[in-house]
């Protein structure tokens, strides 16, 4: 289960509600993709700006966290730098 959602997260990685994921080859990107569209899909980088984003990677750690689903450290730091190159 977990090999095909890591597939359709890699899918998902170049086209994100028909527009280009940026630096869709990145690991940063990559990660994004895997993590967040394992639960939703997956909002483009652009759609928050950078105290938005902030916001919901703090209410989404909670909810990951209450779960069951922690994620290492230095993937939310690795996501959170993304989103903040990204954000709009």
């Amino acid at each position: 289960m977990h090999k095909v959602l890591f597939v359709l997260s890699l899918m998902v990685t170049q086209t994100v509600w028909g527009m280009d994921l940026p630096d869709a080859d990145s690991p940063a990107a990559r990660l994004f993709a895997e993590r967040c569209s394992a639960c939703h899909a997956l909002p483009h980088p652009k759609r928050l700006d950078w105290p938005h984003w902030q916001h919901m990677l703090r209410v989404m750690k909670q909810r990951m966290e209450a779960r069951g689903m922690a994620m290492p450290q230095e993937e939310w730091r690795v996501i959170a730098a993304y989103l903040r190159n990204h954000a709009r």
